[in-house]
């Protein structure tokens, strides 16, 4: 996203609560990432994202990422293998169409916490993660 077109600090605070909120209801291990992806094709973002998600090291297997890039207007959730049953490809379609729903309002932080609220649900309860990550997992990078 072009610098200076990020999320205010009320609005990360947000998408921040809705991710803590996940992950003690639901023990889910979600991590949110806000920004343009440096891809040379756009045709590239789903692999890029997984690449990402590949990053998060041995947390990956169980772990939910959703990639938000407004400027390049695509957005992607990746599951790992753990959690892929409780977070199933239809689910990770509603909370795309969540975003993208509230993205059209002009509602980017709206449409990441209406996004992270509808994998919660639809994951069900779960036991709490046993190590809480000491950083948040919400990240927002400028642009280029």
């Amino acid at each position: 996203m072009a610098a200076g077109d990020g999320l205010s600090v009320r609005q990360q605070e947000s998408i921040e609560q809705a991710v803590e909120g996940c992950r003690s209801h639901n023990g889910l291990d979600v991590s949110v990432l806000v920004g343009d992806l440096e891809l040379e094709d756009v045709k590239e973002f789903r692999a890029a994202s997984e690449r990402l998600h590949a990053a998060l090291g041995a947390r990956s297997r169980a772990a939910v990422l959703l990639v938000v890039a407004p400027g390049q207007r695509r957005v992607e959730i990746v599951t790992g293998p753990e959690v892929a049953r409780r977070v199933p490809d239809r689910v990770s379609a509603r909370a795309v169409l969540a975003m993208s729903s509230g993205f059209r309002g002009g509602d980017l932080a709206g449409g990441i916490v209406d996004a992270v609220r509808q994998i919660a649900a639809a994951a069900g309860p779960g036991a709490p993660l046993a190590i809480a990550p000491q950083t948040s997992d919400v990240a927002v990078q400028s642009g280029h």
